[in-house]
C-alpha cells in the first residue's frame, strides 16, 4: 500500500498495522470499491442512511469527513460487515473501528479524479 493509505496506516497502533491490509482488501472486495457501479452504490447505501456528506467529501478532491464505527454499521448491511468478519477473521468491534479509519482513504484512492466514476 502506498501513498495516503501508507501515512494512514503509519498512524495506527501497532495491532491496527497488523489488520490493515487485510481490512483494506476486505473494503475494496466487500464493497465492490474497484468494480463498476460499486462507489454509486456505497454513496446510495450512505445517503439512505443519512450520511451522503461523509462519502461525497471522500469523493471529492477536498479533505475527508471522519466517520464513527456506530455510523459504518449503521450504513453498511450485516451481510456485508459479516463478509468483513468473515474474510479478516476480526470481531466486530475491531473491525468497525477500523473501516471507520481506513474507508474514507479507501474510496478517496478509488476515485482519484475526485468523481465517482460511471
Amino acid at each position: 500500500m502506498s501513498g495516503i493509505l501508507g501515512l494512514l496506516i503509519g498512524q495506527l497502533t501497532p495491532s491496527e498495522q497488523d489488520n490493515a491490509g487485510d481490512v483494506h482488501s476486505a473494503l475494496q472486495d466487500v464493497l465492490g470499491l474497484n468494480q463498476p457501479g460499486g462507489i454509486a452504490a456505497l454513496l446510495q447505501q450512505f445517503t439512505s442512511n443519512g450520511l451522503a456528506e461523509h462519502v461525497e467529501s471522500w469523493i471529492s478532491s477536498g479533505a475527508n469527513m471522519p466517520i464513527a464505527a456506530e455510523h459504518v454499521q449503521q450504513a453498511l448491511s450485516n451481510e456485508q460487515v459479516q463478509a468483513m468478519v468473515q474474510r479478516t477473521g476480526l470481531p466486530v468491534d475491531v473491525l468497525l473501528p477500523l473501516v471507520a479509519k481506513l474507508l474514507p482513504h479507501a474510496v478517496d484512492q478509488a476515485t482519484p479524479d475526485g468523481q465517482a466514476p460511471t
